[in-house]
């Protein structure tokens, strides 16, 4: 999406340009759903995620609460108690509403949490220390902006450290409660909650990325438009008061000008037929390269580094413990890449939803997770405790049921972790607490992915809708008054030798009509601001006239509704354009009435047609078909035929009330 302040130009520069309003077709439809009904999934799956996280590793806690033998039951009592407030603080601050906003007095609960996290650690280190992980998660989405949070999750790390060397005085398992615990639980906490922000956002944004689109496409289309059509339009006028004093004074010298207006008004015409139509094919060719947001790239990231997270640390403690030879080392960091770039693999969002060849890379984790046990014991190579996430991930129906229940007792078949019944459930627990993150994580990428996706193409479809609708314009209405123009013309042209006055007039009335079609030039590029079907009536009458026609006009119709009032007058517009391009016409005849069931008729007829008797196809020509368009979106009808010479064009507008008569 164009950055808000690229997007608040171009919408600028199309209201000063074009105004605003409008009641003819427009590029978009109608009002789109709400950010809150779009990203309510990913919402509740990240609501769901984080409580698992936080009561999957509180459980832990749980454990080692009720299994320390250091305690004593009052002290076992207070610290459960203290534990369960941290919780429901932890749950207040990072479980989020719709909106993404914090929640009422943050800065206090954020700072109850943080006492609750170190203080008892005075007393109960021994199973406080995997706590701190929670907090690094809650400054991540409490404090703003962004660098604030990450300063705060840095703050939290580091304070981690000291706290890791009393209870595990080694580098190695110091480190681990550090990075594989802390690191791994306050982004566990954040990434959630940090892409149901991405799907609200890519939800609350769609419609103005489709709005900012549609409006570089329109000025683009503006300054083409003006370029060509709207440059001979303005030469036209600039030399239009000259060149009709020049008729006047001197009507032998001034033929060679009304030739050379004349070929410029038939060259504008030309260029704006040729360029309506080149529009109109161009309508399904892609908008302008979108330039992406940074986030999902960044999400993406941050999917990587928590799965690597969520691996890599356990095993490489447990390795780092033992002796071990360097090619035992060796093969084993090489196994543990494979495992880890596999896994990385099948969790990666795929337009399918699963990646390609996932039967075969899901068979060869599980392969990759057994097969090293005859080198390495079950408590060193340790990854089958994370097939359960990517089980739930690539499984469906009842085989995910089965293999996500396999692979969560998975420490109950080796019981390397678990020496007593509480710790069997303990684990239990920690392999399905993670493969809820590893789910949620996919899952809420995915949503993420298919909405960009999705927005997009939403994108691409209001910008060939606004390309047809510029198509379309152009040719109705513009078409119009430059034909006007060039007949205009020609009549000056004809009378220049013999009646200067009347070739003056008739100079002067294509005069008019060029600066009308240099307002339909800003009218076609920025959408009707409205038409009025009495006051088409009469230019065309006053057209028509001066083409040699007889005219009979009686418009009765009281006051229409804007958007039916404009319709009608386009109808009229292109049936007046097409009597004076394809017809021998003498008489013509513009009637306008209400029927008694409320309904507006309009009828155009004209003599000089040579064709087939019978019905003419409302789909023949891009004039017609655009106008069944138009009557359609307000439920009305188009029909033409042609009967003893005489072509018939009929449009009918249903259930409009008679409001005041007035004759056209």
């Amino acid at each position: 999406m164009a950055p808000s302040g690229r997007r608040d130009a171009i919408r600028a520069a199309v209201g000063a340009r074009f105004g605003g309003g409008g009641t003819g077709p427009r590029s978009a439809s109608g009002p789109p759903s709400g950010p809150r009904e779009d990203a309510a999934p990913a919402l509740l799956l990240a609501r769901v995620v984080i409580v698992v996280v936080t009561c999957g590793f509180f459980f832990g806690g749980f454990v080692g609460l009720v299994e320390s033998t250091r305690l004593s039951t009052a002290a076992k009592a207070t610290a459960l108690v203290l534990l369960l407030a941290l919780v429901a603080l932890h749950l207040r601050n990072c479980v989020r509403p719709a909106d993404g906003s914090r929640p009422v007095g943050w800065m206090w609960t954020l700072g109850a949490q943080a006492v609750l996290t170190y203080l008892p650690m005075t007393w109960f280190h021994e199973t406080w220390y995997g706590n701190p992980g929670f907090l690094a998660g809650a400054a991540l989405l409490l404090l703003r902006p962004a660098w604030a949070g990450w300063a705060g999750f840095a703050a939290v790390l580091v304070a981690q450290v000291p706290v890791a060397l009393a209870v595990r005085p080694t580098v190695v398992e110091a480190l681990y409660l550090v990075v594989g615990q802390a690191a791994l639980v306050g982004l566990a906490v954040y990434a959630p909650a940090g892409l149901a922000d991405l799907v609200a956002a890519l939800t609350a944004t769609r419609t103005a990325l489709a709005e900012a689109e549609v409006a570089r496409e329109r000025l683009g289309f503006a300054r083409q438009l003006t370029d060509g059509v709207g440059a001979s339009l303005t030469r036209i006028v600039e030399r239009g008061d000259a060149l009709l004093a020049g008729l006047r004074e001197r009507p032998e010298q001034a033929r060679p000008a009304l030739t050379e207006a004349l070929a410029e008004a038939r060259d504008a015409m030309t260029r704006a037929r040729a360029f309506a139509h080149a529009h109109r094919q161009d309508e399904n060719a892609p908008p302008a390269p979108i330039a992406a947001e940074p986030t999902p790239r960044a999400v993406s990231v941050l999917r990587v580094v928590i799965l690597i997270l969520l691996i890599v640390p356990l095993p490489l403690r447990v390795l780092a413990a033992g002796h071990h030879s360097p090619g035992r080392w060796a093969l084993f960091v090489g196994l543990l890449t494979a495992f880890v770039a596999l896994y990385i693999r099948n969790c990666t969002p795929a337009p399918g939803g699963r990646p390609r060849g996932w039967r075969w890379t899901f068979a060869a984790q599980v392969v990759l997770a057994y097969a090293p046990l005859a080198v390495f014991d079950a408590k060193t190579w340790s990854v089958g405790l994370f097939l359960a996430g990517i089980a739930l991930v690539l499984l469906r129906g009842p085989w995910r049921v089965l293999a996500v229940a396999a692979f969560a007792c998975h420490d109950v078949y080796f019981g390397t972790w678990s020496p007593t019944a509480l710790d069997h459930v303990y684990h239990v627990v920690w392999i399905l607490e993670r493969a809820a993150l590893v789910y949620g994580l996919v899952r809420m990428a995915d949503l993420a992915r298919a909405l960009g996706a999705a927005r997009a193409d939403l994108a691409a479809a209001r910008v060939a809708r606004e390309r047809l609708r510029l198509g379309h314009d152009l040719h109705d209405l513009l078409g119009f008054s430059l034909s006007a123009l060039v007949l205009e013309s020609q009549l000056a042209l004809r009378f220049a030798d013999r009646d200067p006055e009347q070739a003056a007039a008739r100079l002067a009335a294509g005069l008019a009509m060029a600066r009308q079609a240099l307002t339909d030039v800003d009218t076609v590029a920025g959408g009707y601001r409205g038409m009025s079907l009495a006051v088409e009536a009469c230019a065309a009458r006053g057209v028509l006239a001066a083409a040699g026609m007889v005219v009979e006009v009686a418009v009765d119709v009281g006051e229409l509704p804007t958007g039916t009032d404009t319709v009608l007058a386009t109808v009229l517009r292109e049936g007046a354009t097409n009597i004076l391009r394809h017809s021998t016409a003498s008489r013509c005849a513009i009637t306008a009435s209400v029927d008694p069931d409320g309904a507006v008729v309009l009828v155009l007829t004209n003599d000089g047609v040579r064709a087939a008797p019978g019905p003419v196809p409302t789909t023949a020509g891009m004039g017609l078909g655009s106008l069944v368009g138009r009557l359609a979106a307000l439920g009305g009808t188009l029909s033409t035929g042609v009967d003893d010479e005489v072509f018939r064009l009929s449009a009918r507008v249903p259930g409009q009330r008679r409001a005041e008569s007035s004759a056209g």
